[in-house]
C-alpha cells in the first residue's frame, strides 16, 4: 500500500511544484546562518569554500560510482558543465556571502526576489522565449508580498529605505543565479542523473575556489573550529548545498525557468518565519500580507499561462 502511494506521488504532476518549495526553504536557512557566520567568525571566500568543500566529501562516496558510470557523457559535456559550476558553485555563494558582510539576511533574502524578474527579461529579451502578461502578473504581485515584509507596511520604512553596497553585491549574485537557472535548461547535458550531475558541478566549483582562496582578496583570516562552526558548516553544506541544488536542479527541468524562478519569492516568506520559529519574533499582520501576495503571485505564475 505505501509502494503504491509512494509511486503515485513520484508520478503524480504536482511533485515538481512541491519539491521546489525546498530550495528556498533551506536557502533562506542558509542566509540566516551565513550572515551570522561570516560577521562573527568567518570570511566569504573561506565560508564558501568550506561550504562546498564538505559539501562534496558527503556526497562523493554516494556518486563516485555512477560518475564513472558516466564520464562519456561528462567528458563530452565537460566545458557546458565547467560553465555551469562556476555560475553556481563557485560565484553565486561566495557573492551572496560578501553582501552578508554589508546587509542584513532580511535584505538578502528580499532581494533574492529579483531572480525571476532577471529571468524573465533575459528570457524575453535575449531568448526571445514568450513570457505571458499573467505571468509577469504573477511576479508583480509576488514582488509586491516582499515589498510589504520588507516595508512592514510602515510609512517611515518606506521613506527611509537606503541601498548600501552589500545590497548592490546581493543583486549581482541575484543575476549570477539567474543566468545559471536560464543556462541550466540549455547546457545541462541529457542522459546524466542528478546526483552524478551535482557531483562533477561540487568537484569542480571547489576546485575553482581554490586559487581565489589562496590569492586571498579580502584579506580574510583563517577559519577558527568550535561546536558552533561545526554545526553552521554542517547545516549548509547538508541542505542548502546538496538537498536544495538536487531539488532546484530537477524542478528547472521539469517546470522551466520562467515557472520555477517564481519559488524564489518564497525565501522572504520562509526567513520571517524562521525569525519566528528560531528567535522569538511574533507573526504580524505585514507578515500575513505579504505571504498572501506571494501565495497569489505563484499562482498566478504557475496556472495561468496565457
Amino acid at each position: 500500500m505505501m509502494n503504491e502511494i509512494l509511486k503515485k506521488t513520484l508520478n503524480s504532476k504536482y511533485l515538481p511544484y512541491f519539491i521546489m518549495i525546498l530550495p528556498p526553504l533551506f536557502w533562506a536557512g542558509n542566509f540566516v546562518v551565513g550572515r551570522a557566520v561570516v560577521t562573527a567568525q568567518l570570511s566569504p571566500i573561506t565560508l564558501s569554500f568550506w561550504r562546498w568543500f564538505l559539501a562534496m566529501l558527503i556526497l562523493l562516496p554516494f556518486v563516485i560510482k555512477p560518475m564513472w558510470q558516466q564520464r562519456k557523457i561528462i567528458q563530452a559535456h565537460f566545458g557546458k558543465i565547467v560553465f555551469l559550476s562556476v555560475l553556481s558553485i563557485s560565484a553565486f555563494n561566495s557573492l551572496a556571502y560578501i553582501a552578508l558582510q554589508y546587509t542584513t539576511a532580511t535584505n538578502a533574502t528580499l532581494l533574492n526576489s529579483f531572480i525571476p524578474i532577471f529571468i524573465l527579461i533575459i528570457m524575453g529579451v535575449f531568448f526571445k522565449e514568450k513570457i505571458s502578461n499573467k505571468q509577469i502578473l504573477g511576479v508583480l504581485v509576488s514582488l509586491m508580498g516582499v515589498f510589504v515584509i520588507l516595508t512592514r507596511l510602515d510609512i517611515n520604512i518606506i521613506k527611509h529605505l537606503t541601498i548600501n553596497k552589500g545590497d548592490l553585491w546581493m543583486l549581482l549574485a541575484a543575476l549570477d543565479w539567474a543566468l545559471y537557472s536560464i543556462f541550466l535548461k540549455y547546457l545541462r547535458p541529457k542522459g546524466i542523473s542528478p546526483l552524478p550531475f551535482l557531483g562533477i558541478m561540487l568537484v569542480i566549483g571547489t576546485i575553482v575556489l581554490i586559487p581565489v582562496l589562496l590569492i586571498n582578496p579580502f584579506n580574510e583570516a583563517p577559519i577558527v573550529w568550535n561546536n558552533g562552526m561545526i554545526k553552521a558548516l554542517a547545516y549548509i553544506a547538508i541542505f542548502p548545498s546538496i538537498f536544495a541544488y538536487l531539488a532546484w536542479n530537477y524542478g528547472m527541468q521539469k517546470l522551466g525557468a520562467a515557472t520555477g524562478g517564481q519559488f524564489i519569492h518564497l525565501m522572504p516568506l520562509f526567513g520571517a518565519l524562521m525569525a519566528v520559529l528560531f528567535l522569538g519574533e511574533s507573526i504580524q499582520l505585514y507578515h500575513l500580507l505579504g505571504g498572501a501576495c506571494i501565495a497569489l503571485g505563484l499562482w498566478l505564475s504557475i496556472n495561468l499561462k496565457s
